[in-house]
């Protein structure tokens, strides 16, 4: 919150410092307000309306008050006028263009730490985490923005995702000794021991984050992922099932469950579970990839009924849902060779190949029934 009300008070002084145009201090300051509430209101819209206005107030003011700039002021126009280009980009979402803008305005001369922290804060956003950590290393010993949260949380973040496990961890820690979002912390450092295989340690944070109420859904289903590598599938259960009691629109909950109840024998839960999951994303934003694995699970509950004419829909369907899911190709080929079906298998496992020429699990199937005479051949 301080990082956006900065950036909002950026936009509003920065014009008519840097271009002493006099009129731009009766035109930007109320506008820089204006976007302040917009953030407090957390009303992005609003915010990029302000950012828009301020670059019409300082294209007006060059008009109305015709100058002869001089070679630095020219400079500092370009320099101003990319920023503020790059804050309208970041508004809008678009992190690749408002880094190129930021990378512009600091050529032109706008050298300024809150412009490296926009940057490093695209990075981050872009998946370039080695960039954003050598930022918000360099920011974390400057006295104007180290001492922020956002810049520590952020370094935090970038150095556990470049690879910096110890310098991540420990400032992780450090910020909780800070009470720095202590909730975030707790989580992403549940993330991390989880990836280093310490699960004790990893149980541990998610539960602190749990009760600090953050992200309850998403802790509750990793809680449930490690007592189920733990083999512990009545407490996993336990933990799904809370998941969503607390987000019924986690449909990645939805998957985990039903899959750990066709484990167990449970068809008729398994498959009213993912029915649900199926239900529910009709109406809401999907990850495609996660949809394309619950179809594909269901797929495998009529399987195992042997409803043949519910199953092969569900795996057609996980497979238009996301191309790129290879599971969903093996298991479809694998149900049409149980049935004898080997043509329509041989098709699948040909388009498995299209998407993913590499895949060896499909090629190897596909030249043992190749090598059956009547494979190719249609039923």
């Amino acid at each position: 919150m301080a990082a956006a009300v900065l950036s909002a008070a950026t936009v509003a002084l920065l014009p008519p410092l840097l271009l002493g145009i006099g009129t731009l201090w009766f035109i930007t300051p109320p506008l820089g307000l204006f976007a302040a509430a917009a953030i407090l209101l957390r009303k992005n819209a609003l915010l990029m309306v302000a950012t828009i206005l301020v670059v019409l107030a300082v294209s007006i003011a060059g008009v109305l008050h015709p100058m002869r700039l001089s070679p630095s002021q020219e400079r500092k126009l370009t320099a101003t006028g990319y920023f503020l280009k790059g804050q309208t980009f970041f508004l809008r979402g678009d992190y690749s263009q408002a880094l190129t803008s930021y990378t512009e305005s600091e050529k032109a001369g706008f050298r300024h730490p809150w412009v490296a922290f926009q940057r490093a804060y695209c990075y981050n956003f872009l998946g370039r985490s080695q960039n954003a950590y050598e930022i918000f290393a360099r920011l974390m010993r400057d006295t104007l923005l180290g001492s922020l949260e956002t810049v520590h949380i952020n370094y935090a973040l970038s150095a556990l995702k470049s690879g910096n496990y110890k310098q991540g961890e420990q400032a992780f820690w450090q910020a909780l000794n800070y009470n720095l979002q202590p909730g975030y912390c707790y989580y992403q450092l549940g993330i991390y021991y989880r990836l280093r295989n310490d699960q004790i340690k990893a149980e541990e944070m998610m539960r602190k984050a749990h009760r600090l109420c953050y992200e309850r859904s998403e802790t509750s289903s990793i809680l449930g992922s490690i007592a189920e590598s733990r083999m512990d599938y009545v407490r996993a259960e336990e933990f799904y099932r809370r998941a969503l009691r607390e987000n019924p629109e986690n449909i990645a909950v939805h998957v985990k469950l039903g899959s750990l109840l066709f484990r167990r024998g449970r068809l008729s839960d398994a498959k009213q579970v993912l029915l649900e999951g199926v239900r529910i994303s009709e109406w809401i934003p999907i990850n495609f990839r996660v949809y394309a694995m619950l179809l594909n699970n269901l797929g495998f509950v009529y399987a195992e009924e042997g409803q043949l004419a519910k199953a092969i829909p569900a795996f057609k369907q996980a497979i238009r849902v996301d191309p790129t899911f290879m599971d969903s190709y093996d298991n479809l080929a694998y149900l049409y060779i149980e049935n004898k079906r080997f043509s329509d298998a041989v098709i699948v496992l040909r388009r498995a190949l299209e998407v993913d020429p590499g895949y060896s699990p499909a090629r190897r199937v596909l030249d043992q029934l190749l090598a059956v005479p009547e494979a190719g051949q249609p039923q």
